[in-house]
């Protein structure tokens, strides 16, 4: 079993390009799945990939 890739919020908001402070508001409105690895919290760099790509919104033309 391959074990997934967990980040931390400065590691995914590095990804996305995005601040923090954003990642935290979209992990309290449970915008974006994250687990909980003892006290810390992780994200699973596939799983929020995923979610991304079924949630994102259409393009402007």
């Amino acid at each position: 079993m391959e074990m997934p890739e967990l980040l931390t919020r400065k590691e995914l908001a590095k990804l996305l390009k995005i601040s923090e402070k954003t990642i935290d508001r979209l992990r309290e409105g449970r915008k974006i799945p994250f687990c909980k690895v003892g006290r810390s919290i992780r994200f699973n760099k596939k799983d929020v990939l995923e979610y991304l790509e079924q949630n994102k919104a259409g393009s402007i033309k």
